[in-house]
Order: structure tokens, then sequence, then C-alpha cells
């Protein structure tokens, strides 16, 4: 039994080192081949350029979608520090003065002398609808530029696992 579990690996050392022998010389390259190879490389050249180029488009799209993200950013965060500006300057005695504005209705033909602060009184106390407005249509294009954002993002990203970046030693 020992006999046999000697001789297999040395039959199959000596078949592998045999069949190593045998395989033929490779052959010169002929014109067709190097002909081949230049084909080969241009088409690859080709889809190198490519891919740079889209990469450089995807990195400028990239480029102004931050730019947007930051503006409305910006904007977002002006129209809340406004908001936060109303909230705060509602108070118990504002409510109460403006009920006692609307309480005593303008004489026929008199003007209204207070229409000016009945109207800064409501806007403190409802908050101004127009911020509002603008703070939800601004939350909307914030949310919409960072999916579009992500969108050109992920598209580098395909790109980058396409073509693997080969380090330098």
């Amino acid at each position: 039994m020992k006999k046999y579990t000697l001789i297999a690996p040395l039959l199959l050392g000596t078949a592998v080192l045999a069949s190593a022998q045998t395989t033929a010389p490779s052959r010169p390259a002929t014109l067709d081949d190097v002909v081949s190879e230049i084909r080969a490389m241009r088409a690859d050249m080709q889809k190198m350029q490519e891919a740079s180029l889209r990469a450089q488009l995807l990195v400028a799209r990239l480029q102004v979608e931050e730019q947007r993200i930051a503006g409305l950013g910006r904007e977002l965060a002006e129209i809340d520090e406004q908001i936060r500006g109303l909230e705060a300057a509602r108070n118990p005695f504002m409510s109460k003065m403006l009920k006692e504005l609307t309480e005593k209705p303008a004489e026929p033909g008199e003007p209204d002398m207070f229409a000016g602060l009945r109207a800064q009184l409501e806007k403190v106390e409802n908050g101004d609808p127009v911020l509002k407005e603008r703070q939800v249509s601004l939350s909307r294009l914030l949310a919409d530029e960072q999916a579009r954002w992500a969108a050109f993002n992920a598209q580098l990203e395909a790109l980058e696992r396409e073509f693997p970046v080969v380090k330098k030693k």
C-alpha cells in the first residue's frame, strides 16, 4: 500500500514534466499578428479617451451641482433665520394687541391708521406665508439637486470601476 502512495505522485510529476517538454516552441509573430495587436491597442486607446472625456464632463457637472447645492443651502439658511426671527418676535402681548385692534372697526370714511401695524402683527403672529412657501420650495429644490449630484457621482463611480486605476510603484 505504501508503494502505491509513493508511486502515484512520482508518476504524476513525470507526466507533468513530459508534457511541458513536448509543447511546441512559440511561433514567431507575423505581420498579421502585429496589425491585430495594433488595432487592439487603438481600440483600447479610443475607449480610454472616451472614458476620460466622460469623466471630465461628469466632474464638471458634479462641480456645478455642488455650487447649486451650496447656493440653495445658503438661501434656505437665510429663510430659516428669517422664520426663526418671526417666531422669536411672537409674544402674548402682541396677540392681545392684535385682537384689540381688530375688535374696534374703523368708522366708515375714516382712514385705518392701524392697517400697517395690523398687517405686521398678523405677519408676526401667523408667520410669513411667503417665507414658509419659499422654505418648502427651496427644500424641494435642494433635495432634487442632491439627488442629481448623487446620480452624477454614481456615474463617476461606475466609470471608475470600469477602468481600474493602475498604481505606480
